[in-house]
């Protein structure tokens, strides 16, 4: 076998190229290869909750060291985005103890806490696993392509809960008929409980996928529905001239779930367990009095109660959050009413 350096020798490492600006790369950032000053960027928008906009949305963005005034910060925040950067890589600014309570949430709760906790985890993995059958379209939805996407993840939302015993442990009489897309799908008495459970992915979804910072409703199914006027004017499917006010308070109610739920949620930085008790508030809250488990309530007033025995903030930030996604999913609910 030849040993010769010839054999041994290697090409010199490739110089990495940022995949945002196309400077010189340090390395991964949140995800992405990137240089210093776009992982910065990325960070201080996070983190800040820096809103962008941009008329263009096309923007050049590439690294000039002669312009100034930097690149459109639009644009350089969404090439982060589609470049892989997550937002929830970056960390909220959380106490040393409240952080050490949260890792350590399993071992400190009390053994019915852990069980429930468990059991709607593995609901909520149970839908993740759901959508992951359904084709993934990140691009701009129309009130059409809304519409059949709600109607597609309705299906599998009813579906899912009939066949799960967490569901059918919170709830009794328990009977979710077969509905249309359209203002009947949101007349269903039971079909609010599947309402929050879309709001509620979807407002997780917009955190994660940096909606806040781009102003833009982002769906379970990677749709996404942009705020500003000209990007909602096609959103409903009217011409430019048409005037947006009639519709106003739809486009109000979609900016609600973005800018103060996805608000909420995207600093706190929830994780698995506490995204979990604040999912079984809410639905325990949501499922109307007549079909809801006499122990529901119970076992969310336990819950809760142990979540602030071990971690006080949060406990604070869970209360906080759900009465916000009641208002939200009630505000979507008039909204999406009123588009059929």
């Amino acid at each position: 076998m030849d040993y010769s350096p010839a054999v041994w020798s290697s090409a010199p490492p490739q110089e990495m190229i940022c995949s945002i600006c196309s400077d010189k790369a340090e390395g991964y950032h949140f995800g992405a290869i990137s240089c210093a000053a776009c992982g910065a960027f990325f960070r201080r928008s996070v983190s800040d909750q820096k809103v962008y906009s941009c008329s263009n949305r096309q923007c050049n963005i590439a690294h000039d060291p002669t312009k100034r005034g930097g690149s459109c910060r639009f644009c350089r925040f969404l090439k982060c985005v589609t470049s892989g950067m997550m937002p929830q890589d970056v960390k909220a600014k959380r106490t040393s103890s409240s952080s050490q309570n949260s890792q350590s949430l399993h071992k400190t709760m009390n053994p019915s806490s852990v069980q429930l906790i468990d059991e709607i985890l593995m609901f909520r993995h149970r839908l993740a696993a759901e959508r992951q059958h359904f084709e993934v379209m990140p691009s701009s939805a129309n009130r059409t392509t809304l519409m059949l996407s709600m109607h597609r993840e309705f299906e599998m939302l009813r579906r899912v809960c009939l066949g799960c015993p967490f569901f059918v442990q919170i709830t009794e009489h328990l009977h979710i008929p077969f509905v249309e897309t359209g203002s009947k799908m949101m007349n269903d008495p039971l079909g609010d409980i599947l309402l929050l459970l879309y709001v509620f992915e979807t407002c997780l979804q917009t955190g994660a996928r940096g909606g806040l910072q781009l102003d833009r409703l982002v769906l379970p199914n990677m749709l996404h529905v942009d705020l500003s006027d000209i990007a909602f004017n096609e959103f409903l499917e009217c011409d430019i001239q048409t005037n947006i006010d009639p519709f106003r308070h739809i486009q109000d109610a979609f900016g609600n779930l973005v800018r103060n739920i996805s608000r909420l949620i995207q600093p706190a930085n929830f994780d698995e367990p506490i995204l979990c008790i604040l999912l079984y508030k809410c639905m325990t809250e949501t499922i109307p009095i007549n079909y809801r488990h006499r122990f529901a309530e119970v076992n969310r007033d336990s819950l809760l109660t142990d979540l602030n025995r071990v971690d006080s903030m949060a406990y604070r930030s869970v209360q906080d959050a759900a009465p916000l996604i009641h208002h939200g999913t009630h505000r979507f609910k008039e909204a999406i009413a009123n588009l059929s």
